[in-house]
């Protein structure tokens, strides 16, 4: 599986409008970020996995967590600097080796389809072993993902033009800069088989749409 462009490019292309039109609303930011905190054990070192432009920063810091953000886009990362309330940031593709020590983090998070971009199909497997190492026992992996469904729930939008290209995979084209990525709806058990390599499920929550995964370091 290869990306029809760089994704970096994408978010980079994307930086200055996702907050007004690919972030979800603010009632519904809220509602989720209330979900994951929930999930958070106190006072938690969490990596925040594609950060973006740090919109879901402010609930960790209100909960009380220390917050590390990770992206590949320098573009969001100049966005989410200007935050009121920084937290370090790391400029890293999080689909290599992540640039921290074994069991550096009580919680690792990938909320909004972070990781609906592999750049190819062993990279997920990966991604989860990678996870599982830099989580201290009893640590927590959460992360929202795209289920099949979301499919059609994108065709409604007018930012989002979704183009089927497997059974599995569509390419995601934003009209108003011309930038593509492909992205990844899989099943739910596929998700879970994928990312959950050393770490046991606690809890796997569906809609029609999305799968919310948390997942433990023993």
């Amino acid at each position: 599986m290869s990306r029809p462009v760089d994704a970096r490019s994408f978010f980079d292309a994307i930086a200055g409008r996702y907050d007004r039109e690919y972030a979800p609303p603010r009632e519904e930011s809220h509602a989720r970020m209330k979900r994951i905190v929930g999930e958070l054990p106190p006072q938690s070192k969490v990596l925040d996995l594609g950060v973006g432009t740090g919109r879901e920063l402010s609930s960790l810091q209100d909960a009380g967590h220390d917050v590390t953000g990770l992206d590949w886009s320098p573009e969001m990362l100049a966005r989410c600097a200007r935050r009121t309330r920084p937290v370090p940031l790391i400029l890293a593709d999080f689909w290599e080796r992540l640039p921290f020590e074994a069991g550096a983090f009580g919680a690792v998070i990938a909320l909004h389809g972070t990781l609906a971009h592999p750049p190819r199909e062993s990279a997920l497997e990966a991604l989860g072993i990678e996870t599982a190492r830099v989580l201290s026992p009893g640590g927590l992996f959460i992360a929202e993902l795209p289920l099949p469904g979301w499919m059609t729930k994108a065709s409604d939008q007018d930012e989002r033009r979704p183009r089927r290209v497997a059974e599995t995979r569509v390419v995601v084209r934003d009209d108003a800069t011309g930038a593509a990525i492909e992205a990844s709806l899989l099943p739910s058990a596929t998700w879970q088989a994928l990312l959950c390599k050393g770490l046991s499920l606690r809890k796997a929550v569906e809609t029609e749409h999305e799968l919310l995964l948390v997942a433990e370091k023993s």
